[in-house]
């Protein structure tokens, strides 16, 4: 059987009521999508509008340093880092740069570390601090010459303080920012930029030591000599043994029971298994001299 192209047409075609309900569905998708478009735009100016609201809004003004809440401060008052911060009051919440405010602080010696937040309810700021705490005096070396010498760093020339990590900071670094912080009882003479590393050991084995350790001098690198209450005492080269030195020391802590304290003129622990005090020699006074 045979079919005429007619008979193609006549299928093919789209029936009327298949139009009308094509047309309902265009019609329908173009009102959703309007609708859409309608309430994406209304909702993008109603943040904006909202946003300029807020940040213009008396209720989320910060009017005074008051509204600036401090916490973990140890050497610094309140106060110091209300004062340190550079927000025009008053300010709105919303336009606080907490990351420019967390940079001003850190810029400030003392200040190791900051966290700044905005607190909503109430409206204000909260600071978490990270200070660094002096542990040493840091004394520069005088002697030392004003020209380098290849390969060997040069000693701070101006008085300091340093900190457990071995941070240098001026020593009014605190003073001059109305604060007060008690001198260290330890001194540091000749520090050098670059030995942090050995300056954060050397001060966790002295910070513990049983003797009283009250200077180190670092001007020869050649021989560290530590103040004590036994007496001076010549290390030789900073090392690895520094430990089993202070352990030996702490052995010779019967000296004075055994030597006049008065005569003893440095002990020598270059070789900690071999200690060696050094005595004034006493003289003997010529014959017929009483």
């Amino acid at each position: 059987m045979s079919l005429s192209p007619s008979s193609f047409d006549a299928a093919d075609t789209p029936r009327p009521q298949d139009l009308a309900q094509r047309r309902q569905q265009l019609k329908a998708q173009r009102k959703v999508r309007f609708y859409t478009m309608a309430w994406r735009a209304f909702a993008i100016t109603g943040l904006a509008c909202g946003s300029v609201w807020l940040a213009t809004s008396p209720i989320w003004l910060i009017r005074s340093a008051q509204q600036v809440e401090v916490s973990d401060n140890q050497l610094l008052s309140d106060e110091n880092i209300q004062a340190l911060l550079p927000v025009p009051y008053p300010q709105s919440l919303l336009k606080v740069q907490p990351g420019q405010l967390k940079a001003s602080l850190t810029a400030y010696p003392p200040v190791e570390d900051a966290v700044v937040s905005r607190r909503l309810l109430p409206p204000g700021l909260h600071v978490k601090l990270t200070e660094r705490v002096p542990v040493a005096i840091a004394l520069p070396d005088t002697a030392f010459p004003v020209s380098a010498i290849p390969d060997q760093p040069i000693p701070f020339r101006e008085p300091g303080l340093l900190d457990a990590q071995g941070y240098w900071m001026p020593r009014n670094s605190y003073s001059v920012l109305g604060a007060e912080a008690v001198p260290p009882k330890l001194t540091v003479i000749g520090m050098r930029p670059g030995y942090e590393s050995a300056w954060q050991t050397i001060y966790r084995e002295v910070s513990k030591s049983p003797v009283a350790i009250t200077a180190i001098d670092w001007k020869d690198l050649n021989n560290l000599v530590l103040q004590t209450e036994l007496g001076s005492v010549h290390l030789g080269p900073y090392g690895s043994s520094f430990a089993t030195q202070l352990g030996a020391l702490d052995q010779l802590r019967a000296l004075e029971q055994e030597v006049n304290p008065e005569t003893v003129v440095f002990i020598d622990l270059r070789d900690p298994n071999n200690p060696v005090v050094e005595t004034l020699q006493a003289t003997n006074p010529p014959e017929g001299v009483p």
